[in-house]
């Protein structure tokens, strides 16, 4: 159990098979545009070379198809998609080749959308090349054209484009200016999911900044735009920022979705002791969507009792992906956690009381072996006193950051 929330929130399934499979989906569809979109979502979660190899072949072959049937529309975004793809395989060559070809059929069709998917394929070349001014150039010189033509789809769509590149790069501030016309441009054509998708980017580059306030003003402005616009997609993920900032603010209570999070863990605990696989992976997807909604302690409350009675729920977790970090061949970011009343108690025993002021170590300890331990805490104080308040400061907090080093000690 010492590191349950670990293994929650590392997944337990990987990201990149989901992602695979929704790709797969869509290209089993014939979306060609959804395939595009997947790809990059796909590209960007580390995917092993054995699953780009399965959406290299599916893109291909629908490729093939497109083309067999001269639908440029949908080559187009196939060729986006492989781009995307080959840049994942370190394959930059034909990645440049697949958003070059890809931009001159979208040109060809009047494709706004098109044109600005090809850009973006042909940023990330850019930017995997150490280069990426020279795809913003590209991105500003077909901007520039399309103003000089009256283009207003396309100059709003490559607006956007222009701003999800810069926040690529993290370059949030440029990414703002660009956004907010992006906004302006959508809304004057009435397109309203793209304005709130527009919104929904400048409140997580705000964040960035760290302006909080600013940044839960225009998720609840894309809120209130992709809600008017009946996106549920839009709805979902301005609902999450919004969440998310309430948690990150210490009001987790105050976030839309706190309920639905809650709901998920429950339903994921349920699904574990049936060791049901389906509902489990339904749950753990949607618990993962709204991670930042229920905290270690929860999910620790949930799992524990499940786990402690009945062993072979470990084994199912462990089949569906978990990572218990209970073997030294395991890679990754171990993390024990230590009973906070053992840890007082072990300093009981050494000599050293403390008081309830002085009781704010939650001791975690991060590492495998003894020469790379480092030890971490979570303080956590009663209220303040009024002769801390005099004072000016928690000598309880100061205090707790010299306990934390104890548990080098701990087994």
């Amino acid at each position: 159990l010492s590191v349950m929330a670990v293994a929650m929130s590392g997944g337990a399934r990987d990201e990149a098979a989901g992602l695979l499979e929704e790709l797969l989906r869509h290209q089993s569809d014939g979306d060609a545009e959804r395939v595009a979109t997947a790809a990059a979502d796909f590209a960007g979660a580390s995917p092993t070379e054995e699953q780009l190899q399965a959406a290299a072949t599916a893109i291909s072959e629908a490729l093939h198809r497109a083309r067999d049937v001269n639908d440029k529309a949908a080559q187009g975004f196939y060729l986006v998609a492989s781009s995307r793809v080959d840049l994942a395989r370190e394959a930059d060559e034909p990645a440049q080749r697949s958003a070059e070809e890809a931009l001159e059929l979208f040109r060809a069709l009047g494709r706004a959308k098109g044109v600005a998917a090809a850009l973006e394929a042909a940023f990330h070349v850019q930017a995997a090349r150490q280069n990426p001014n020279a795809g913003l150039r590209t991105a500003n010189q077909e901007l520039q054209a399309r103003v000089r033509s009256g283009d207003k789809p396309g100059e709003a769509a490559i607006l956007e484009m222009i701003a999800h590149a810069h926040a690529g790069i993290g370059e949030p501030q440029s990414a703002i200016n660009a956004a907010t016309q992006a906004v302006e441009a959508h809304r004057a054509l009435g397109d309203k999911e793209a304005e709130g998708s527009a919104l929904h980017l400048i409140a997580e580059m705000r964040w960035a900044l760290g302006e909080h306030a600013q940044a839960m003003e225009f998720a609840r402005r894309a809120l209130a735009v992709f809600t008017a616009a009946k996106c549920s997609w839009g709805q979902d993920k301005a609902r999450g920022t919004i969440g998310s900032l309430f948690a990150a603010s210490g009001h987790i209570e105050k976030a839309p979705n706190r309920q639905e999070a809650l709901k998920a863990l429950k339903d994921l605990a349920r699904a574990v002791e049936k060791k049901d696989i389906e509902e489990c992976k339904s749950a753990e997807d949607r618990l993962n969507k709204l991670r930042d909604l229920v905290t270690d302690y929860e999910v620790v409350e949930h799992l524990s009792g499940i786990l402690e009675k009945d062993p072979t729920a470990t084994a199912f977790l462990k089949e569906l992906g978990w990572n218990f970090g209970d073997g030294e061949a395991l890679d990754g970011t171990y993390i024990k956690q230590f009973n906070q009343q053992a840890f007082y108690l072990f300093q009981m025993m050494n000599g050293m009381g403390f008081g309830p002021q002085f009781r704010g170590v939650h001791p975690y300890r991060l590492g495998r072996k003894p020469e790379d331990y480092l030890a971490l805490e979570v303080a956590q104080l009663p209220e303040t006193e009024a002769w801390q308040m005099d004072m000016g400061f928690r000598p309880g907090l100061m205090d707790s950051a010299l306990q934390s080093t104890a548990v080098w000690g701990f087994p």
